[in-house]
């Protein structure tokens, strides 16, 4: 236009910084601005306005300011826009305090703030934790006459959802209503986000009938959020129900809505409905995305349907859609976790000669599935490939790598892996500590293992409260209650706050080390502390009260456990069955049982098993068989174990005929005899001079199991 003889005016200029801005070219926009200075075009406001947007955006803050004090200079007076622009920038990049400064600023120098200012701020404190700040700046905005409108509204009500402050969101809500401020969809939406997020599903949906008996339409956003919402509460049904809802009441869902679903379905195990889903949502005109399909893929994978997965990443390629580095990564994960690691280099070569460069996610997916199936120098050597290629390792990589080696008993090598991660400056994290101070536990090393722990100290890497439990187990496994006490007490004095699996590794170490009053009192302790015990807690307690006879006093801890409303589970019942019958207390046993059973606690095979032998043990042959035929007719399936302490009884009871019913009826029906199993059979009958008898059964047993089909032999 120039070479045409057309003068650019200021409009001209603005509209290619804005362009320039807008694709990254900051120093070329800013070249521009110099000329059209140069050439006698004053830049305008709204020029200075696109600059500084351009700045702010692109992370040069500083540069933005400096613009602010050039154009003030130089006579050009920022308006709002300007403010706006600057606050938000400061807000975005975290400078709450110069944003704040900014507006007083403003207002000094006679710029009033309006309505999108406040909004921006309060947006900036919300997002910084600052609710209760952004809750004044409210108040102050309305004392000083500026009118919040429904942007302001919703954004504090975002951030209270954000903040776990459900009830005081609702409480705006009201507020805003009974103001004259009347909600939209986004507000309905956010708050129905907020309920479903803190698992009130009930609530949410009272919400969106509320809102709609308000005359608010909800949209696909709203509808998507409450099928999310009831996909992870484990409400598929009712996630399905609304999906045909809101199709009835003329509510198109879209690929978002589909894809929740879709994801909702292969969490709870429903592939086959997943992929009646997708073909249904293709045959009503919805396209699934890369999204849709990787979910899909992600499911397959995950309940082992391998082959299946290869073939939907075909029919979406061509169907045209292409997937992209997540699809890959996925079906790598997956046919990795299922041992065909050359399967996924093969795969892995396909995507790149497809055009899909693998990312860190790729390699760190590879390196673990070598390093889990024990391939620890290939995975060492894709760590070596993927620098070569340009491909940076991060501390995900470094920490699969550390922990590979440490699980395969080369500890020195982690360690050293540890300083080449460091030298090449890449910052171990927490986990990778934890990583290596375990393995250095498992070991033995623990001297090693404290000195580790020191060393991340010094360098400003916080140790968290999994690390000092790797610790205080190692030093408990070892023997070192007392190391491992004083280790509780330095954690707190640092202000590390132990949670429960801390006390339990304690008590289990006290309980281990005979040191059961100290168990006990740590008990008392952790309950003074405000840490609330579990039922693992008691397990670990009642266990160890029983192994060192204290047979009341474990009876008193359950009824203490009860008391304060913690539920025993089947574990605590076989515990204390367990030394009931070893005791000789089989009454109280069986009582104990029935107390189970009618307090909602289902036995498991192994509370049959603990029976059964106690019974046995005591001579009491038929009750146990009698307990057998019980633990059938409800449902209960005896194991390999029931059957070898049922024939090891009959035969100490010299009662070969039933050892052979026993093994006719049972071997075909529910398991596979052992070495126990033949063991038994021999000791015994051999022991009671039946060697002719023992050759008879076996006999009997072999003819049995091949006329079953099976072999002796399996």
């Amino acid at each position: 236009m120039v070479n045409e003889g057309v003068d650019p005016d200021v409009v001209t200029y603005s509209i290619l910084i804005d362009g320039l801005c807008k694709h990254g070219e900051i120093e070329r926009a800013m070249e521009l601005l110099h000329r059209m200075k140069s050439e006698g075009h004053e830049p305008n406001v709204v020029t200075y306005n696109i600059f500084i947007d351009g700045l702010c955006k692109h992370g040069e803050i500083e540069r933005a300011m400096e613009l602010l004090h050039s154009m003030k200079s130089e006579g050009h007076k920022p308006d709002v826009v300007t403010c706006n622009i600057l606050i938000d920038g400061l807000c975005k990049h975290g400078e709450i305090e110069r944003a704040m400064e900014l507006l007083h600023r403003m207002k000094s120098e006679g710029h009033e703030p309006n309505v999108v200012t406040y909004n921006i701020f309060i947006d900036g404190l919300c997002k910084h934790g600052e609710i209760e700040r952004a809750m004044e700046l409210l108040h102050s905005m309305k004392s000083e006459g500026h009118e919040p409108d429904v942007v302001t509204y919703s954004i504090l009500i975002d951030g209270l959802c954000k903040h776990g402050e459900i009830e005081r969101a609702m409480e705006l809500l009201h507020s805003m209503k009974s103001e004259g401020h009347k909600p939209d969809v986004v507000t309905y939406s956010i708050l129905i986000d907020g309920l479903c997020k803190h698992g009130e599903i009930e609530r949410a949906m009272e919400l969106l009938h509320s809102m709609k008996s308000e005359g608010h339409e909800p949209d696909v956003v709203t509808y998507s959020i409450l099928i999310d919402g009831l996909c992870k509460h484990g409400e598929i049904e009712r996630a399905m129900e609304l999906l045909h809802s809101m199709k009835s009441e003329g509510h198109e869902p879209d690929v978002v809505t589909y894809s929740i679903l879709i994801d909702g379905l292969c969490k709870h195990g429903e592939i086959e409905r997943a992929m009646e889903l997708l073909h249904s949502m293709k045959s009503e005109g919805h396209e699934p995305d890369v999204v849709t399909y990787s979910i899909l893929i992600d499911g397959l994978c995950k309940h082992g349907e391998i082959e299946r997965a290869m073939e939907l990443l075909h029919s979406m390629k061509s169907e045209g859609h292409e997937p992209n580095v997540v699809t890959y990564n996925i079906l790598i994960d997956g046919v990795c976790k299922h041992g065909v690691i050359e399967r996924a280099m093969e795969l892995l070569h396909r995507m790149k000669s497809e055009g899909h460069e693998p990312n860190v996610v790729t390699y760190s997916i590879f390196i673990d599935g070598l390093c889990k199936h024990g391939e620890i120098e290939r995975a060492m050597e894709l760590l070596h490939s993927m620098k070569s290629e340009g491909h940076e390792p991060n501390v995900v990589t470094y920490s699969i790598l550390i922990d590979g080696l440490c699980k395969h008993g080369e500890i020195d090598r982690a360690m050293e892996l540890l300083h080449s991660m460091k030298s090449e400056g890449h910052d171990p994290n927490v986990v990778t500590y934890n990583i290596l101070i375990d393995g250095l536990c498992k070991h033995g090393v623990i001297e090693r293992a404290m000195e580790l722990l020191h060393s991340m100290k010094s360098e400003g890497h916080e140790p968290n409260v999994v690390t000092y439990n790797i610790l205080i187990d190692g030093l408990c496994k070892h023997g070192e209650i007392e190391r491992a006490m004083e280790l509780l007490h330095s954690m707190k004095s640092e202000g590390h706050k132990p949670d429960v699996v801390t006390y339990n590794i304690l008590i289990d170490g006290l309980c281990k080390h005979g040191e059961i009053e100290r168990a006990m009192e740590l008990l008392h302790s952790m309950k003074s502390e405000g840490h609330e015990p579990n039922v693992v807690t008691y397990n670990i307690l009642i266990d160890g009260l029983c192994k060192h006879g204290e047979i009341e006093r474990a009876m008193e801890l359950l009824h203490s456990m009860k008391s304060e409303g913690h539920k025993p589970d089947v574990v605590t019942c076989n515990i204390l069955i367990d030394v009931l019958c070893k005791h000789g207390e089989i009454e109280r046993a069986m009582e104990l049982l029935h107390s189970m059973k009618s307090e909602g606690h289902e036995p498991n095979v192994v509370t049959y098993n603990i029976l059964i032998d106690g019974l046995c043990k005591h001579g009491e042959i038929e009750r146990a068989m009698e307990l057998l035929h019980s633990m059938k007719s409800e449902g209960h399936k005896p194991d390999v174990v029931t059957c070898n302490i049922l024939i090891d009884g009959l035969c100490k009871n010299v009662e070969f005929e039933k050892v052979k019913e026993l093994v006719h009826s049972m071997i075909p029906q529910w398991y596979e005899p052992n070495a126990v199993t033949y063991s038994n059979l021999i000791v015994n009958l051999c022991k009671n001079g039946e060697t002719a008898k023992a050759k008879e059964l076996l006999y009997s047993i072999i003819s049995s199991m091949i006329f079953e089909g099976q072999s002796l032999m399996s």
